[in-house]
């Protein structure tokens, strides 16, 4: 359950709480505080909601539940502290409470009535499992400044001291590279990063949250959930949306009309850049190994490719496919193709049958499992014979033609694993 101001511009508040949550694959219920005026440069004004109605709302949500994490975000009027306040501690204890203590838009805009720093402190702080302060915000609930990373360590123990379980004090307006600090009890372990150029980001501070309470619920430790809410947030960071007055966070792949047709090489190419940050990728010296990011840490795993290929044979014949499609353009091969996502190898298998020969598969057992070095990089290779099919052979797909050929007199194939597999297959039927 999220409870927060709504953000017309789409990028922060409630609109990132429930983004995040989607992504990691809950659902967010938003409770609505405040409805503000904002874009992406900053917060024009806000009207606070009536402490009865986020009462109302959230009892709904709580009947309605269950409810596997609490995240408190702009709330605006010390009336609305304290209706959360009563909430958290009567009927949702007990479950991760990620207190997010909006008091200021990153542009510099106030968000919340005089007076409630103190009430956040007194009322909200001590039932948190983790703060979330930026350094302003903080300073404010410290009664400290907070310029450095010592100011930062003795920010965090502060608030300690008020009866928080933990703090994540997020260091992004630090001079220099950033560095957040996460403080429990004495413990203080810091989280250091780098700056994506491109300027600040509407919504960030936001989605830490969202993503450290969605992270909770999972059921992840406090520094493994610090760590990987961290890395999703470096990557919403890198996918931003430009704006007129700002940039959004990216929490989605950008829609775009479908081009018309396709690359089908492009799939065996490398990627350049790290599917969780953004970051351009980087290989060990001399070429070998996985691509790695130097940013989050992430490994590309590519090879080996998971394929299929099909022995369908009947009376000594075997049929072939001559390749539509590079590598081996005008080629023999057996048919078959690359696993998508999703898929067994057997319904690929008859997938791939169906596109390319039209032909449907009846019965099919596992021959052989093959591999090899192929201009697709590495490739293991599920062979399945196929002795009993439905429909007649019509070339589709990824083939030009097709061919049966005499099973004991079959000319060179496009790749050696399918030649291997022709001799295992002879072998089998002797």
């Amino acid at each position: 359950m999220f409870a927060g101001g709504m953000d017309p511009a789409g990028g922060a508040g409630l609109i990132a709480d429930v983004k995040t949550a989607a992504y990691m694959g809950f659902h967010g219920c938003p409770v609505v505080t405040a409805l503000t005026v904002q874009n992406s440069g900053d917060v024009l004004k806000w009207d606070a909601v009536e402490p009865q109605m986020v009462t109302d709302q959230a009892e709904a949500v709580i009947d309605d539940g269950p409810v596997a994490a609490v995240k408190t975000g702009m709330l605006g009027t010390i009336g609305n502290v304290t209706a959360l306040s009563s909430l958290i501690r009567e009927r949702l204890s007990g479950i991760p409470f990620i207190l997010d203590p909006v008091l200021c838009a990153g542009g510099g805009s106030g968000l919340s009535e005089n007076g409630i720093s103190a009430e956040i402190s007194r009322k909200l702080l001590p039932l948190a499992t983790v703060c979330t302060p930026n350094l302003r915000e903080a300073a404010i609930l410290s009664g400290s400044s907070v310029f450095s990373s010592s100011d930062m360590e003795k920010a965090a123990q502060a608030m300690i001291d008020q009866g928080c379980g933990a703090v994540l004090l997020k260091g992004g307006h630090l001079p220099g590279e950033p560095a957040d600090l996460l403080a429990v009890g004495s413990k203080l372990v810091w989280f250091h990063g780098s700056r994506i150029p491109g300027g600040n980001v509407h919504g960030t501070g936001c989605t830490t949250g969202a993503a450290l309470a969605s992270f909770l619920a999972a059921g992840f430790p406090l520094e493994t959930a610090v760590q990987a809410s961290r890395t999703y947030v470096r990557s919403i960071i890198s996918g931003s949306l430009q704006r007129v007055h700002g940039l959004l966070p990216g929490h989605f792949p950008q829609a775009s009309g479908r081009t018309p047709g396709g690359d089908s090489e492009s799939f065996y190419l490398p990627p350049r850049f790290c599917g969780r940050c953004g970051s351009p990728l980087e290989q060990e010296v001399g070429g070998r190994g996985h691509l790695q990011c130097p940013s989050c840490g992430g490994v590309h795993y590519r090879n080996p490719l998971p394929a299929v290929t099909l022995l369908v044979h009947d009376e000594g014949k075997l049929l072939l496919v001559r390749r539509a499609v590079e590598p081996m353009k005008g080629m023999l091969s057996l048919p078959g193709g690359f696993m998508e996502t999703g898929e067994t190898p057997l319904e690929c298998g008859a997938r791939e049958l169906l596109e390319e020969t039209g032909l449907q598969i009846i019965r099919a057992d596992l021959l052989d499992v093959e591999s090899d070095d192929t201009p697709y990089g590495g490739i293991l290779l599920a062979a399945y014979e196929v002795t009993e099919w439905s429909g007649i052979p019509v070339a589709g797909d990824d083939a030009s033609d097709l061919f049966w050929a005499d099973i004991t007199d079959i000319p060179g194939l496009a790749f050696r694993a399918h030649d291997r597999l022709v001799l295992k297959l002879l072998d089998y039927l002797d």
